[in-house]
């Protein structure tokens, strides 16, 4: 038999005033809800320190609805019942399209993510708490300055609105609205009662339509069968499905356009017995609501009714049941009866009851409990899903009168109760279940990452870190080779290049690959970017330090320090430092731009000083060129002869165009030449440079953005953090610097001690953990090392073992565990995306699905297949 309802009804009656919710029903009672604050993601990667903490926070809410049944009262537990409150714990998180942030719309980055993410969906979620309150009359002490006249005449208003309406009045709960909000607030909460109208109506609206995936829809119709239940878009199709049911055809069949399938289950058994409340397994509630891909049940909604009663009460009931039981099972005894299964099994947990409540701590117990799950998908698939979920038993209601019951049960402000299994459970069961727990991350805007694995929320992370936001603005990005690193940085620094800056530019970004080869050039070219080759004669000078450092009298400092240091000239040698210093002040004197055309120009002019008499050394304009500038200028003619790839740094032309102009995306790239030096190579010339072209490039690249709101990105970023190179300091300058010059840093690398050895323990406000190798010596194993580095606390290792996990089991399946990419075993399609945990700030590590949509992908894509591919386009359209 089919069970039906066109157009649900909310229970919520549409007045509500002072915050406090009407039932629309004949009883007419009065809920206060309050939001359950989420903010937090309280699963994989959070430490034990924040599930206790929001444990507490809700605990505390239960013990002030405990403490107020009076302690005198204690001795009769039917008789304190009507001093017990009536609560409702209603979460609820509803798949919607994705759209891009309101700030984005309209501009060149919110039209890239609306194409490329139309497609995706995201989660609508909210948790609210709500307590029935008791009316208490007009004699409350809003009225203590009344007149007795206007106090009766205000009982009087009561009464007839009574009489009139068939429920009191608003004013007649504002006593006890007041006592509740009281202890709503102290526990963390947001009582209705104190939020303004527009985050009052926001809400009230999600609680009215939590299976609605339309935000803007109001209540849509639904069909309940003997197991399930079936969601419509409109009442038409839902009468088209009830005609398709009245002809015998399969719902399975009906291939209605937005209908969807859900199964709302019902608790039936719990074994929490001695599981920490700290265990992340013992967060059912945030398990249920979690996405599938994410490890949970992809559940629509979690409903929890309950009668909160003081752990004192339910001691006594426990020894009152234990006595009774223990005289049933001695009797049997005593007449040669052994007691039956059920009984012992009853003594045993009423024996471990008896022992718990002998401490004083012991928390409230929810009565009369009814836990209800709508799960998205028919029974079966519902079922498979709650499978992931421990220490819950939730079961279909096998009846469609039963299923249309449960989801009426689930309204908020609903008299409906339904309870195929009464529980009793402790509120800590409730309070450490994960209400709360919702797995956000990153910024309002900027570049979209993903979605958090957990709950599908996107993920954004603005380019101006260092200028908006009151933290360190460095940020990493950590992973093994294939972990999925390159492309994250490449989507990143494609999606920043689109955003404008507060000056109404394109964000300039400067992507610098030291790595030898062509990686990321086609991928660049492919989006619009701009590629300098470090190989090219074009690059001649652009990383010469009167091109790259603005303040000339630095430019000549740095300049020289550079060609002494190369040249590898003594200490003792202070007329050779000198002389180089000379020579380029002399030239830069004459309207020379870069190193080499000012030794140039020094040699050529003190020759014909020579030729016409004059003293070089004293020369009218103040200038020096000393007694061995010529030799100076040969070994420096020699060491361009022997090395071209010195004239990066050490321009021999002047004209070069600075690297400063950049907008958007610029990819730096080493092309084929090696400019990644080895270890100790400090010995060799060759070495020498590699390490003075990666400081200058690097030195250039933060030039070039630097008050600008501009991002530099550096690949392979452990070859810059030698101890011994004077990049490793630059670096350290930068990082400190960069606030103030509104430049965001981001280092990509696979290896890690290098940063440790660095000193950068702690020193980035943001990065990217992906898939790392382990191994059994911890201080080499790159894993637990990158958790030093950015100071994770893994106290169950979640994260390790998340990190070293294969992308496949042993029998060639998908290990959804893992944070590498998934492909089909079969087809070798991609199924998800490589996972990362951002860690931001303060804030516990959230797990990310890295979503890169198949054009894009397509587009910037390193993978060698991929780079083929697009070579092969370019071929034929050329």
């Amino acid at each position: 038999m089919v069970k039906s309802q066109l157009i649900p009804e909310s229970y919520i009656a549409p007045s509500s005033r002072y915050g406090m919710l009407r039932s629309a029903t004949p009883t007419g009672d009065v809920w206060l809800y309050a939001a359950i604050p989420q903010i937090e993601n309280l699963m994989g990667g959070t430490d034990n320190q924040h599930r206790i903490d929001a444990k507490q926070q809700l605990q505390h809410f239960f013990v002030g609805l405990a403490a107020l049944v009076p302690h005198a009262a204690m001795q009769r537990r039917d008789m304190l019942k009507r001093y017990y409150r009536e609560i409702h714990l209603l979460t609820s998180s509803m798949s919607v399209r994705y759209r891009p942030p309101q700030s984005e719309r309209g501009t060149l980055i919110g039209e890239e993510q609306s194409y490329a993410y139309g497609d995706y969906f995201t989660r609508k979620q909210f948790a609210v708490i709500g307590v029935k309150l008791i009316p208490s009359g007009r004699a409350t002490k809003h009225d203590r300055h009344k007149s007795l006249l206007t106090r009766i005449m205000d009982w009087f208003d009561s009464v007839a609105f009574s009489i009139a309406n068939g429920c009191q009045p608003f004013e007649d709960y504002l006593e006890d609205k007041d006592i509740i909000e009281s202890i709503m607030s102290e526990a963390g909460l947001r009582p209705f009662s104190r939020m303004d109208a527009t985050e009052f109506e926001h809400i009230r609206n999600q609680m009215e339509t939590w299976w609605v995936s339309r935000p803007t829809s109001n209540g849509l119709p639904i069909i309940a069968e003997y197991d399930h239940v079936h969601f419509f878009p409109n009442e038409g199709r839902c009468q088209d499905a009830k005609n398709k049911y009245n002809r015998d055809v399969d719902c399975v069949d009906w291939n209605i356009d937005g209908e969807y399938p859900a199964t709302v289950c019902a608790l039936k058994s719990t074994s929490f017995n001695h599981t920490p409340i700290e265990n992340p397994s013992s967060l059912w509630i945030a398990n249920l609501m979690a996405s599938a891909r994410g490890g949970g049940a992809s559940a629509m909604a979690v409903s929890v009714r309950g009668i909160v009663e003081p752990a004192k009460v339910t001691a006594q009931e426990i020894r009152r049941n234990k006595r009774t039981l223990d005289e049933t099972v001695g009797a049997r005894e005593e007449k040669g009866h052994d007691a039956t299964g059920d009984m012992l099994d009853a003594q045993e947990n009423l024996h471990e009851g008896n022992d718990l409540y002998r401490l004083r701590s012991v928390p409230p117990t929810l009565t009369e409990t009814s836990v209800f799950a709508c799960v998205a998908g028919r029974a079966d698939r519902a079922a498979r899903n709650l499978e992931y979920v421990p220490y819950v038993d939730f079961v279909a209601l096998n009846s469609a009168n039963q299923q249309l019951m449960a989801f009426k049960s689930m309204q908020a402000c609903s008299d409906v109760r339904l309870i195929p299994y009464e529980r009793h459970l402790s509120s800590t069961c409730l309070s450490g279940g994960g209400a709360g727990s919702l797995a956000v991350a990153g910024d309002d805007d900027g570049a979209l990452v993903g979605f958090t694995e957990a709950n599908r929320q996107p993920v954004y992370v603005g380019p101006s870190i260092a200028s908006v936001k009151d933290k360190r603005p460095a940020m990493l990005i950590i992973g093994d080779t294939a972990s999925g690193k390159s492309m994250l940085m490449t989507k990143l620094c494609y999606e920043w290049s689109l955003i404008n800056t507060p000056d109404g530019k394109r964000t300039p970004v400067i992507l610098f690959n030291p790595k030898k080869g062509n990686d990321f050039e086609d991928a660049v070219t492919a989006v619009g970017g701009t590629v300098v080759r470090l190989d090219s004669e074009v690059a001649n000078g652009t990383f010469d330090p009167f091109n790259v450092i603005p303040n000339q009298d630095e430019a000549l400092q740095t300049a020289t320090t550079m060609i002494a240091d190369i040249l590898k000239m003594s200490n003792d040698s202070v007329e050779d430092e000198l002389a180089v210093s000379c020579m380029l002040k002399y030239g830069l004197s004459r309207g020379m731009q870069c190193c080499g055309t000012m030794v140039a120009c020094a040699a050529r002019d003190y020759l014909e000083y020579q030729r016409k008499g004059v003293d070089p050394e004293h020369l009218p304009d103040g200038n020096i060129l000393p007694a061995n500038t010529l030799a100076m200028a040969d070994k420096i003619r020699r060491a361009l002869s022997t090395n071209q790839f010195l004239r990066l740094i050490f321009g021999t032309e002047d004209g070069t165009k600075p690297l400063r102009v950049s907008e958007g995306w610029t990819l730096v790239n080493a092309g084929n030449r090696n400019i990644m030096p080895e270890p100790n190579s400090r010995a060799s010339m060759t070495g020498r440079i590699q390490q003075w072209a990666m400081f200058m490039i690097v030195m250039g690249s933060f030039s070039a953005v630097e008050e600008r709101d501009g991002v530099v990105a550096v690949d392979e970023a452990w070859s810059i953090l030698d101890p011994d190179s004077p990049t490793c300091a630059l670096i350290d300058q930068k990082l400190r610097t960069a606030r103030s010059m509104r430049v965001t840093p981001v280092f990509a690398s696979q290896k890690v001690k290098e940063f440790i050895g660095a000193n950068m323990v702690g020193g980035f406000s943001r990065a990217f953990l992906l898939s790392m190798s382990d191994t059994s010596d911890e201080k080499a194993s790159p894993a637990r090392l990158a958790l030093k580095l950015l100071d994770i606390r893994d106290e169950n290792d979640v994260i390790l073992n998340r990190m070293r996990a294969d992308a496949e089991k042993d029998n060639g399946d998908p290990n959804w565990s893992s944070l590498k990419a998934l492909y089909n075993s079969g087809t070798r399609d991609n199924i998800r995306g490589s996972v990362a945990y951002f860690i931001d700030g303060e804030k516990q590590p959230t797990p990310i699905e890295i979503v890169i949509p198949p054009d894009l992908l397509r587009k910037i894509s390193t993978n060698a297949i991929d780079k083929r591919n697009r070579l092969a386009t370019h071929q034929q359209v050329a």
